[in-house]
């Protein structure tokens, strides 16, 4: 029986073909090898996916091998990239999203003070070492730097008996002529 994944490309008079079903089973391995190593070498394409590739890439952009761990290597190669393109809000976002784990970053330009804030929830762990760093080295001279703001993205939801307004009402069993129908009542809201 021909693999499903090459009978999909083939004709259906080749499905019982014998000569076809033991040269699909005898080149399976060696496709599953091409195939593996094809996506590894794709893989080399991509300083942030690069392994035994990310030489190339510090030469590209140092012109020589950085000696640090390939995540430092990783990350120095993406402020190198983003000092190229410029001081763009984009850029800004970037840089914010790849400092956090949680990817819940918002990049707020503050005219008044002129300073780039980033805020993110207080239990991301957000990478102030290489947000800082980043933007220095893209930061234009009007620019006074970056703020880093942690905030609770949790709510807080108080309950309680809240006392609207005080009426009187009196029942109807005490009702006498002449008498108004107020009596002292707590309408309550909860």
């Amino acid at each position: 029986m021909i693999p499903e994944r090459y009978r999909r490309m083939l004709p259906p008079p080749w499905y019982e073909n014998k000569v076809a079903e033991y040269h699909f089973e005898g080149a399976e391995t060696v496709v599953d090898a091409f195939s593996l190593q094809r996506e590894d070498i794709l893989k080399q394409f991509s300083p942030w996916s690069a392994t035994w590739g990310l030489d190339v890439w510090d030469w590209i952009y140092f012109g020589r091998k950085q000696l640090l761990s390939m995540e430092e290597r990783r990350k120095n190669i993406q402020q190198k990239h983003w000092s190229y393109l410029g001081f763009t809000p984009s850029v800004l976002r970037a840089i914010g999203l790849s400092s956090s784990s949680f990817k819940h970053v918002q990049m707020v330009e503050d005219y008044g003070k002129k300073v780039i804030r980033y805020v993110y929830p207080i239990e991301d762990r957000f990478d102030t070492k290489n947000a800082v760093q980043a933007v220095e080295k893209i930061r234009p001279v009007h620019c006074n730097g970056v703020a880093l703001e942690p905030v609770v993205s949790e709510k807080i939801v108080l309950r309680d008996v809240l006392v609207v307004g005080i009426k009187e009402y009196h029942k109807v069993s005490e009702f006498r002529v002449g008498m108004t129908p107020i009596k002292r009542y707590e309408e309550v809201v909860k």
